[in-house]
């Protein structure tokens, strides 16, 4: 078990690497992280549904300039682990990944603070013209992002047992609040991701799609499509009138 714990926090470290030294690969993403680690840990299938469950709370938390939001890849990490190992349900994760990823955000900020004393001393390095140490200090942040990988194997290490024994003792009544919470925290997530698109152009489609799911009981990919469509005819009708213009 220690094995497959050092991969999981090998996974939550590299979560840290994403849109800074990987490139925008998604990697950080818990419908990305949910699958591995289940994989790691043998229940592929329960890691694509604690990933699902996980990217539709977190969906609407996304890294934008200077804001630093919750850590969403080690606490999918975490909460995939620590519900497949102790063998609770997905509502269970669902509930316990939003105070991983706070704690991880408060890493995430100490790495950030300390990173502006590497950026100094890079700064200086290229003045001097001594490009070997400015490459060393360039690279210098990727211990700085270690503390999450730790966090993360301390906790399967120490916490599995526990989290089992603490899901054995508790009440009927716990366990439903976690799936009332596990049913609410989605909604919120895409509250959050409707609150930054959603404005008087495109509100008309939200509302249209919605009512054709829930009211006419068309299936997703039905709508997909069908939004699909809608999109390919207003850039059909966008570009002729820019054509027409000149």
């Amino acid at each position: 078990m220690i094995l497959k714990n050092l991969l999981i926090a090998l996974v939550a470290y590299i979560s840290q690497l994403d849109e800074r030294y990987l490139g925008a690969s998604m990697m950080n993403r818990p419908i990305i992280i949910g699958p591995v680690v289940g994989l790691i840990l043998g229940d592929l299938q329960k890691g694509i549904i604690i990933g699902a469950a996980l990217e539709a709370m977190f969906i609407g938390i996304v890294t934008i300039g200077a804001a630093l939001p919750p850590d969403v890849g080690v606490a999918s990490a975490i909460a995939t682990a620590l519900a497949i190992q102790s063998g609770a349900s997905t509502n269970v994760a669902v509930t316990l990944a939003m105070p991983f990823a706070i704690v991880a955000q408060g890493l995430n900020m100490l790495a950030f603070t300390l990173n502006s004393y590497t950026i100094k001393k890079g700064r200086d390095a290229i003045k001097r013209h001594d490009f070997k140490s400015m490459q060393r200090w360039h690279f210098f942040p990727l211990i700085l992002r270690m503390p999450s990988g730790i966090l993360t194997f301390l906790v399967l290490q120490l916490g599995t047992k526990a989290a089992q024994s603490l899901i054995a003792l508790l009440p009927t009544k716990i366990m439903t609040s976690f799936s009332v919470a596990a049913g609410l925290l989605p909604a919120v997530g895409f509250a959050m991701l409707i609150q930054m698109m959603m404005d008087k152009k495109v509100a008309p489609y939200f509302f249209i799609g919605f009512i054709l799911s829930s009211y006419l009981k068309m299936p997703v990919i039905g709508v997909s499509v069908l939004a699909l469509l809608i999109a390919l005819l207003i850039t059909q009708k966008n570009k002729a009138a820019k054509n027409n213009q000149h």
